[in-house]
């Protein structure tokens, strides 16, 4: 008893940091609405063998449809029983939330994400080959995305932006021998994929084997990028150019 009392006066700030953490903790909670209660009973049994699918099916009916449940990961992960997963090398950190018909795949390779990451409806990350796909804390993957992780690698950063229907491919097809179709040759890599902290990629961008995409760049809208774009850049067409560099406002 002794002991706890000298640490509360030894480490003060400590415990009103606690204090203030449960406080914002259940604020978070009330913004889910009067259900909020039912929210945290049903995503707590969310992991369950078995009927946790029942469970995330329950927790949904509390906040609505699609973007609405996000919501439900500030609790813990929220993964759609609408989703599909079988990956032998998945690591899934807390408040992820993984959407309706999102697919992870892989027999041999791993997906990792990093906590708050959240992938929307119909996204599909496919590892084969030894890849990887490794998305850093708070990234948004909007709908319709494909990440490949064959041969090499995807790597993306933190607070990055990735619009619907992008796409990340860091392989190619061996195409030289003329007596087989091109599908039965295996796969090339020039190298990883490297998508840098804070980058916003616009709809449909396609990014190809060996690029790195610096820190803070932006991406137009239906661009193919085939080369190294610099940090704080802006570049868009097909192949993609940087068309000037972003400035700080006055």
């Amino acid at each position: 008893m002794g002991s706890e009392i000298s640490a509360k006066e030894e480490h003060p700030n400590i415990w009103l940091e606690r204090v203030h953490r449960r406080k914002r903790r259940f604020e978070q909670l009330k913004e889910l609405g009067k259900w909020w209660w039912w929210a945290w009973i049903t995503m707590q049994c969310s992991n369950l063998p078995y009927i946790g699918r029942l469970f995330a099916r329950l927790a949904g009916l509390s906040v609505g449809p699609y973007r609405s449940r996000r919501a439900l990961a500030r609790i813990k992960t929220y993964i759609s029983p609408k989703a599909q997963i079988h990956c032998s090398d998945l690591h899934i950190g807390p408040k992820c939330f993984i959407d309706d018909f999102v697919t992870i795949f892989g027999t041999d390779g791993s997906v990792v994400l990093d906590k708050r990451v959240c992938l929307y409806q119909g996204t599909i990350v496919e590892v084969g080959q030894g890849g990887k796909v490794i998305i850093g804390e708070n990234t948004h993957v909007f709908p319709g995305c494909n990440l490949n992780g064959y041969v090499g690698e995807v790597r993306i950063g933190r607070q990055v932006m990735i619009s619907a229907g992008c796409g990340f491919t860091p392989y190619q097809h061996k195409l030289d021998d003329l007596s087989r179709p091109m599908s039965d040759q295996p796969l090339t890599s020039k190298g990883d994929i490297v998508i840098e902290d804070d980058v916003w990629l616009g709809m449909g961008v396609k990014v190809m084997d060996g690029v790195r995409i610096g820190r803070g760049a932006v991406v137009g809208a239906n661009a193919v990028v085939t080369k190294d774009i610099p940090p704080y850049s802006i570049a868009v067409g097909v192949p993609a150019r940087v068309i000037r560099k972003r400035e700080a406002a006055r």
